[in-house]
Order: C-alpha cells, then structure tokens, then sequence
C-alpha cells in the first residue's frame, strides 16, 4: 500500500514538473470566399509531438468577407446607397452597370468555418496528421461590430453604409452579365480534407527545422459550383528559442493548385507562396501570448479592377492559456493590414487542444 501511494506521488510530482506542451505557429488561414474552394497555406507546428503521442485540436473561426472590385467602388450605381438590400435583381441591375468589365465579384458573407485536427507521432521525428473541415456560409451577426469599430478609429470602410447588414450574397460578374450568383445562408457542410507529413531535418540546442508536405483531394464542390483538383504544398517551418521565455516561428510553403471543373478553372487559380512569422511569450507559463505575421501570394492572374494577383498580408494576436499539462484553448483576433481586396476583413477564432 505504501508503495503504490508512492508511486501514484511521484507520477504527480513528474506531471506537475513537465513543461506546457509548445503550441508553435497557429494555422492561420485567409478566409476570403474565392480561397474556400482551393487548398490555401497554414502555418504548421514544427517540433514534433512525440514517438506514439497524439494531438486532437478542435477549432472554429468565425470570419466576416465583405468586398468587391475596385470597379464597384470606382464607379457605384446612382442608387448604390441608402442600406440598399442586394437581391437578385439589385445584383442584376449591378452588373448592368458594368457591361464591358471581364470579371466584377461582390461579396458579402460570414463564414464559420470549423476544424478537427489530428496529430500523431510516427517516430521522434516525423508526424502525421489529417484535418477535416466543415463550413456554414451566412449572414451572421458581425456588421455592426465592424462598423462600430471602424468608426471608433475614425476610419470607414467605403460600401458598408451603402448597403444591408448582416446579409449572405456571392455573385460574380462577367460582360454585365451575373455569372455565378448566391443568395442566403449555406448550411453547414463537410469540405475537402488535408492529410500531411511534417518531418524534422535539424535540431540544436535552440533552434529547429522541419520540411512540411500537405496533399488535399478533390472531393467536394464548394458553393455548389466550384471543384478544385488535387492541390499538393511542400515548405519548411522552424522556429528559434532565442530567450529563456521567448521564441520566434518562421516558415513559408509552396502550393500547386491542380486544375478542377470548368466553373473552377474559369477563375483563374494560380499556385502561390505562404510564410509566417511567430512571436511567442512567456514560455512554460500557463498564459502565453502570441503575435502572427501571414503572407500570402497573388492566387490568380492579374486582372482589370480586381487584385487577387497581390500578396495580402496578415496579422493572428492571441494568447493560450494552458489549462494542465495535456490541454490548452486558444483565443486569436485576426486582421488584414494591407488592403487589395483579397483577404476577409476580420476573423475571430477558439481552439481547444489536447495532448495523450
């Protein structure tokens, strides 16, 4: 009896002793509507988790897109103001306006988009894991927050005023003509999975380096319309504990899109380039605050009116806060700094992790 309370006290006193697991860059994601079809670069955590370990993460983001080309905001209808409701026939009367213009996109959304991660460790070095998404498109409740934001810094964002809150439109433009058009909420559905290798090349005493690979089949046809193919990434990610408490992330990725239905090549998707650039505070304490840098690439060939072939870039403000040993949540606040049109205004996201 003695023996097994010693035992149980010692196993106590080494769990109290071991180290908050390291959660490392935060897989940030641009959540802009024409990015939910293809795969899009998130950073990946470089240290591995360990021979037979597991890691569960659940995640859900809440994002609100509302932008439209330059042409829009350029040359706006005469009637373009007053809380006006986009419907079908505004929409239509829109693209009326611009009868020679290629492409012309408008947007006007709240995704929710919710993650289950799965980690495993294969060996000390290499882990394995696979993400399955779901997606509900609407119209949400995140206007007048943003409104009221903005008008707090003494900044608007030209169009909110003009037109509806709160309202689910996607619809793009081609010759004057609505090309793809939808309206009102999408319910929740499954979208296309990725599965990836994450593989440790180097470690020092303060530094380490992993080579990333990422693979996402075609299975999924996004707003109904759109398909993608097969989309492979390969990077790096590493990161550097450059002070007793404080470490810094890095790591960038190439992505091949593959070419998928008719609906989706007519977009014009284009491979890019992701990177990050991590600050994380407080190391081994139970509250640990983070700072993100993300960049992405243009994703499509330059365009008029349009800038989807610009690089974006964005910022991921959070903190973690480690419950015990084994399970962390983390709360993030995510923005765009540059302004090209190609990136969902703002982003707020939870996540809960756990570690066995």
């Amino acid at each position: 009896m003695r023996a097994a309370l010693a035992l149980a006290l010692g196993l106590s006193l080494q769990a109290q002793d071991t180290a908050y697991p390291e959660m490392g860059p935060l897989p940030t994601r641009n959540m802009f509507t024409l990015l939910q079809a293809p795969m899009t670069y998130q950073p990946q955590a470089p240290r591995p988790i360990g021979a037979g370990r597991w890691q569960a993460t659940l995640t859900h983001v809440r994002a609100n897109v509302f932008e439209f080309s330059d042409l829009i905001k350029e040359r706006p209808p005469s009637w373009f103001q007053g809380r006006h409701r986009m419907d079908r026939a505004s929409l239509e009367a829109l693209a009326a306006e611009y009868p020679n213009a290629p492409f012309v996109f408008y947007f006007d959304e709240e995704i929710a988009r919710t993650t289950l991660q799965v980690r495993h460790g294969l060996t000390d070095r290499t882990d394995v894991w696979i993400e399955l998404p779901a997606e509900r498109h609407g119209g949400g409740d995140l206007d007048s927050p943003i409104e009221a934001f903005h008008k707090a810094l003494g900044f608007a964002q030209w169009g909110r005023t003009e037109v509806a809150r709160n309202q689910a439109v996607v619809a793009t433009i081609r010759h004057g003509r609505l090309d793809f058009v939808r309206e009102g909420s999408q319910p929740t559905r499954l979208q296309d999975p990725l599965l990836g290798v994450i593989h440790q090349i180097h470690q020092g005493e303060a530094t380490g380096l992993s080579a990333t690979f990422t693979v996402k089949p075609p299975l999924v046809t996004t707003y109904g319309s759109y398909k993608a193919g097969w989309d492979l990434e390969g990077g790096l990610s590493g990161w550097w504990d450059f002070a007793p408490t404080q470490t810094l992330y890095a790591g960038a990725a190439y992505t091949h899109r593959g070419r998928g239905n008719e609906a989706y090549n007519d977009l014009d998707y284009t491979s890019d380039l992701g990177a990050h650039l991590t600050w994380q505070g407080r190391r081994n304490r139970a509250v640990q605050p983070f700072v993100q840098l993300y960049f992405l690439s243009g994703f499509s060939t330059p365009r008029p009116f349009a800038k989807l072939h610009e690089g974006s870039l964005q910022h991921d403000l959070g903190v973690h806060v480690h419950l015990d040993r084994r399970a962390t949540l983390t709360f993030r606040y995510i923005n765009n700094i540059t302004h090209h049109e190609n990136t969902d205004d703002a982003s707020f996201a939870g996540s809960l992790t756990w570690r066995f």
